[in-house]
């Protein structure tokens, strides 16, 4: 039996993200439809729900692992520590607000300064994606709080830019690198859903010039368990520059040569 098939087989640490997690559904569900919200300093929103989630899951993950750090995108960070929680309490906050349905809550365990599980739910579809370092990215429904029906996760193995799907945002801040996509590979426009899509081999690049920490560390390590690549905007393997870069890993010299203007 594969290691995602049983949740009595999973390593405490990411059975206590799936805690975490489940835990983070049940409370943004409650606030759901009736979330007030300001705008802070950076221009962003954030609404009652994202600060009571941040609360809970700091909480739970003081009390259970005391001598972990904790970064969080709505709130200072906590601890220092070689082990490091990496939180968006609702990721989509836009989304959330307006009565949608991407948006859910990023969870990520950093060790030694690389990221060794994720998870990242979609509480209104009743998904949850999750990876753990060597052994796979996976994707399955949730059911009164169960995990089930879940599948292993691949990238495509389309290897020509030509027949790549690629996404870039945000597009308004990349007209020239949207025009060249357009022209020598296959456009898509970027959705809340579009780096998720391809874990399943529904892209081949996504290339995303904003976002913290928070919004990239899950996806990391799932899209790197399911076969594909990461890099930064700047070639490595940061996460506090502003984006990340996902791929197949089959049309990566061919993509660098598009994102140079080359």
């Amino acid at each position: 039996m594969a290691l995602a098939d049983d949740p009595e087989t999973w390593p405490e640490d990411l059975t206590f993200a799936h805690q975490l997690a489940q835990t983070a559904s049940r409370l943004s569900l409650d606030y759901f439809g009736s979330s007030t919200s300001h705008i802070k300093a950076d221009g962003t929103p954030v609404g009652e729900a994202d600060l009571a989630v941040d609360r809970a899951l700091n909480e739970l993950i003081q009390s259970a692992r005391p001598d972990d750090a904790i970064l969080s995108e709505e709130s200072d960070p906590i601890g220092e520590s070689s082990r490091r929680w990496i939180l968006d309490p609702i990721d989509g906050t836009v989304f959330f607000l307006a009565g949608g349905d991407t948006w859910g809550t990023h969870i990520a365990l950093e060790e030694n300064d690389e990221v060794i599980l994720g998870v990242v739910t979609r509480p209104l579809l009743s998904e949850v994606w999750w990876a753990l370092r060597d052994a796979g990215a996976w994707r399955g429904r949730v059911e009164h709080g169960r995990i089930v029906d879940s599948v292993r996760l691949r990238v495509s193995r389309i290897d020509r830019l030509a027949e790549s799907r690629i996404t870039v945002w945000p597009v308004g801040r990349h007209a020239d690198l949207v025009a060249r996509a357009k022209q020598r590979a296959r456009w898509s426009e970027p959705s809340a859903l579009c780096v998720l899509d391809l874990l399943r081999g529904g892209f081949e690049a996504v290339c995303a010039y904003s976002g913290g920490p928070w919004d990239h560390a899950p996806t990391v390590v799932l899209v790197e368990e399911a076969g594909g690549r990461f890099c930064d905007p700047a070639g490595g393997r940061r996460l506090d520059l502003g984006g990340a870069i996902y791929t197949n890993g089959q049309i990566d010299d061919e993509l660098h040569q598009l994102l140079e203007g080359l």
